[in-house]
């Protein structure tokens, strides 16, 4: 499986996995929070776990930076929230 790359000045996450991308965007707040978009991962490469990959990824980024974390990306949010160790970095 392919590792994550980080495009920096684009806020993407993303993976390619057999001719397909699956992705994460985030931008920075004007607060200093990772402020996650949205996760697309193709249908056809659903069900292995690649959005979580990419959360995980953006998360932990973020905390390793000591930054705050937000998201109105259903699904960012719902991992987050479940973590024990990223709900904490969750912005208020």
């Amino acid at each position: 499986m392919s590792d994550i790359h980080h495009d920096v000045s684009a806020g993407r996450y993303s993976l390619s996995i057999e001719g397909l991308s699956a992705y994460l965007d985030y931008e920075r707040r004007s607060d200093g929070a990772v402020h996650i978009l949205h996760t697309q991962v193709p249908q056809a490469l659903g069900g292995r776990g690649l959005g979580k990959r990419l959360v995980a990824r953006a998360a932990e980024d973020a905390i390793s930076k000591g930054l705050p974390i937000s998201s109105s990306c259903w699904f960012a949010t719902d991992l987050i929230q479940k973590n024990p160790d990223w709900a904490g970095a969750l912005a208020q």
